[in-house]
């Protein structure tokens, strides 16, 4: 098995069409003439194409890190493989768009041969993060070509908090410090601590309709994994105090920081402290205005700023996610951390965009590549190349057509004609950065070397190789 070791590659089919692919591809050489380079391009799930490439393409014994951010409008949906072929999905949305890419990514799955995915890491448990992984278990029984998928996933891990009902049993509106459960409270400070490891151990009545869906979810995998993989799912609560939690990547020397959420002791038992509402002033998440901790407290504010955090180290390339961080828990694990401990050159922005971010945080950060999926109104700049799904994405408009929510009416609609896409590809020290446009063939994209000391170099251009003549 070879690899494509220059930046980005047209293919020429035997028909005559052309297809692009990319720096860490694998390919099979079949035959080589003065004019062009015959290979197979190999996915994970086998052969993806066939056809003729530039016979001056640079080709490369070993795979990369392959990171994707996909366009699911609102919220989360990445998925990471790692040289060797584990496949890690973070978070997957609250729609089918995560699916569908995860249809066309690995295709040919069955009820016996799924896709193992090695980990599915909720980074916390608000819907637009999780719930559009349960549209891949809805896929199975699709009837279409190519609109279905079975997976089975090996590991899940989340911030061991599950969301209530709105309402409680005797139908009064829950207030926020009762959205988690259990509370105690250390120094007029409460704490949520019914933290679990295997979100099924809360009782269904106690949990909200997606946290439902999703414990039922994976309790249908449950024998695909069985049988796939001889052991039964890891469910697994992470926080910054686990250290053996990424050890299945260690021998694919990939190293992995637990940052948060911060849990603390409290009487007795692990904690993750109640956040509060920020106050309404846009010098916050400047720096120039403390927060006064004194708005009041919030379950949403809660559960987004106890994401799981963690960087991920390949050479001397690293990796930072942050689920949905926001100003008062970026503040704090900015506190509890050194500068150097938080820096990485490839940074997935906290909160998908949103305005509720830690200006500090970003700075000891300091990423060359942020990865944006979708955005909220408020949008930043940050010093680095920022890559944003949704302003990746193009869209032909269809007019008035047909409702089918609602028979008799019509709706003015929209085909999305390329979704947006985001790609971070690393060997450890080179590092490719690109995304798609609406035009074929026509990127955005970026290359740079990260130094054993954090130094980055950027090529004055990608390598382009056009496609050879038939």
């Amino acid at each position: 098995m070879k690899y494509l070791d220059d930046d980005i590659v047209n293919l020429r089919r035997h028909d005559g069409g052309e297809a692009q692919y990319y720096w860490g591809d694998a390919c099979e050489v079949l035959s080589q003439d003065d004019g062009r380079l015959e290979v197979r391009i190999i996915g994970k799930r086998g052969v993806v194409d066939t056809g003729y490439i530039d016979p001056h393409t640079n080709l490369r014994s070993k795979g990369l890190i392959r990171l994707s951010t996909v366009d699911v409008q609102q919220g989360d949906g990445l998925i990471m493989e790692t040289p060797e072929g584990k496949v890690i999905f973070i978070d997957g949305g609250d729609n089918q768009l995560f699916a569908r890419h995860a249809n066309f990514r690995y295709p040919n799955t069955s009820e016996q041969d799924p896709l193992v995915v090695d980990l599915m890491l909720i980074t916390h448990g608000d819907a637009d993060h999780f719930d559009g992984l349960t549209e891949l278990r809805k896929s199975e029984t699709d009837t279409r070509p190519g609109k279905r998928i079975f997976v089975a996933p090996q590991r899940v891990y989340h911030n061991g908090i599950v969301k209530r009902p709105g309402k409680a049993a005797d139908d009064r509106d829950r207030k926020d410090s009762e959205m988690f459960g259990r509370t105690m409270e250390d120094a007029g400070e409460p704490y949520v601590v019914d933290l679990v490891d295997d979100q099924a151990a809360v009782p269904r009545s106690e949990m909200n309709s997606p946290f439902k869906t999703w414990v039922g979810t994976l309790e249908a995998w449950e024998p695909l994994t069985l049988a796939a993989t001889g052991q039964s799912i890891l469910h697994r609560r992470l926080d910054h105090t686990k250290t053996d939690a990424f050890d299945f990547l260690l021998d694919e020397d990939i190293h992995v920081e637990l940052l948060g959420p911060i849990t603390e002791t409290v009487q007795g038992q692990t904690g993750l402290r109640f956040l509060r509402d920020p106050p309404d002033d846009a010098n916050l998440m400047l720096g120039s205005v403390a927060p006064d901790g004194q708005g009041s407290l919030s379950a949403s504010h809660t559960i987004n700023g106890h994401s799981i955090n963690f960087r991920l180290r390949f050479g001397n390339v690293r990796f930072l996610f942050t689920g949905d961080l926001n100003q008062e828990a970026g503040q704090r694990l900015r506190q509890a951390l050194p500068a150097a401990a938080i820096r990485a050159e490839i940074l997935k922005a906290p909160h998908h965009g949103s305005a509720d971010f830690d200006m500090e945080f970003l700075k000891e950060v300091s990423p060359v590549v942020s990865l944006i999926s979708s955005a909220d109104e408020s949008k930043r700049m940050t010093p680095s190349i920022i890559f944003c799904t949704e302003l990746a994405a193009f869209f032909s408009v269809l007019g008035y057509v047909d409702n089918p929510k609602k028979p008799g009416t019509k709706v003015f609609a929209f085909e999305r004609t390329n979704f947006g896409i985001s790609h971070v590809r690393t060997d450890g020290e080179r590092v490719l950065a690109f995304t798609h446009s609406g035009k074929e063939f026509l990127n955005e994209a970026y290359r740079f070397t990260v130094s054993p000391t954090g130094d980055v170099a950027f090529a004055k251009k990608v390598v382009k190789r056009n496609a050879p003549r038939l």
